[in-house]
């Protein structure tokens, strides 16, 4: 069993002593914070459930549910039939080995997923954590806004959780380290495409992750394991590839990108998505994206989320006002887009050899 945060949790199902069922296919809409007892002797498993009762008022003040995990092994059986408790809040899973013997440093598991199915953080639950405190600094990862009603919103798909900090960070370091330069943008005049700086329309500073880089590489795998199969969920579009990835810096010096389309020239029609992904949403102000043709709201997912859009919506990044947004850029297409810039790239080449 192996999978860290932003991963999807594997399919679990359990059933306590009661006659009642746990899956995380029916909790899918609500946060929980799973405690993993498998690896435990049975022992000290029951010491774990008794201090994640002794918490529950504190996940349920942060809106988490709370459920424990256990094998049905004849030990742990035979233990918790002596607690009475155990029958309604001891789940054991049916579904073979899996989420419930979990460890994190030899230590039972407090694995916290979030109301999409994602792990969003994984706690030791060794003798005198401080539940509270990971509660306080985890709890906002998981939260979401009060339902509204609302007459209008953009088809923007948002995904938490996408890269966990460690590779935030990293990101942020990494261009901080490299060379970057002046955003442009892709332009088309005469028949070719060329990079036109405009400072008054787009405002940022980018470098390129290199391919067969260890970035690189980890970014792809996030992008495969956890953002094209969303794309698949929620568009049922079949994602193949990604375009270059960037690192952008806006800052309070005027960083911006003015209303635009991602796939209106010749040479960028192939880009059926857009993602945004951001790396320090606590650190600066203003930097959201709209999307005017549908409404007035700004968008800004927190740190390691991600938003995830078609590339011919008209969208915004407004200036930043305080402090310097760091933010991941790419584009994906299918396979029909993946022949769209083939056939490009070879009449190019046919123009540049007949020229």
């Amino acid at each position: 069993m192996h999978f860290t945060i932003g991963d999807r949790a594997p399919a679990i199902l359990g059933a306590a002593a009661a006659g009642t069922f746990f899956s995380l296919d029916a909790q899918a809409g609500r946060p929980v914070a799973v405690a993993t007892l498998g690896a435990l002797e049975a022992d000290a498993a029951a010491r774990v459930l008794e201090r994640l009762r002794a918490a529950r008022p504190l996940f349920q003040a942060a809106g988490i549910d709370a459920v424990a995990l256990a094998p049905p092994d004849p030990a742990f059986t035979a233990r918790f039939s002596q607690d009475p408790a155990a029958r309604d809040d001891l789940f054991y899973v049916t579904t073979g080995p899996g989420l419930e013997r979990f460890e994190l440093g030899g230590e039972a598991a407090c694995v916290l997923i979030d109301r999409g199915g994602r792990v969003a953080d994984i706690l030791a639950l060794s003798e005198g954590v401080d539940i509270a405190a990971w509660l306080a600094r985890n709890a906002p990862r998981v939260w979401s806004e009060p339902a509204q009603v609302r007459a209008s919103a953009a088809p923007v798909l948002f995904i938490p959780n996408v890269a966990p900090p460690d590779l935030c960070r990293a990101l942020i370091d990494h261009f901080e380290g490299s060379d970057h330069e002046a955003g442009v943008m892709a332009s088309f005049k005469d028949g070719g495409a060329y990079a036109k700086l405009d400072e008054g329309k787009k405002k940022r500073r980018d470098t390129e992750l290199t391919e067969g880089s260890a970035l690189y590489a980890e970014v792809l795998k996030v992008f495969s394991g956890r953002v094209i199969p969303e794309i698949k969920r929620a568009f049922n579009s079949d994602m193949v590839f990604a375009d270059r990835i960037l690192i952008a810096r806006y800052d309070d010096t005027g960083g911006w990108f003015k209303r635009h389309r991602d796939n209106a020239a010749p040479h960028t029609a192939f880009r059926d998505f857009a993602i945004s992904l951001n790396l320090n949403t606590d650190e600066y102000e203003g930097g959201e994206l709209s999307f005017p043709e549908y409404d007035d709201h700004r968008y800004n997912p927190p740190a390691g989320g991600a938003l995830v859009f078609s590339a011919s919506l008209l969208h915004e990044a407004v200036p930043v006002t305080r402090g310097s947004r760091y933010v991941l850029l790419s584009f994906f297409g299918g396979a029909e887009a993946q022949a769209k810039l083939s056939g490009w790239l070879n009449s190019q080449q046919a123009k540049a050899a007949a020229s």
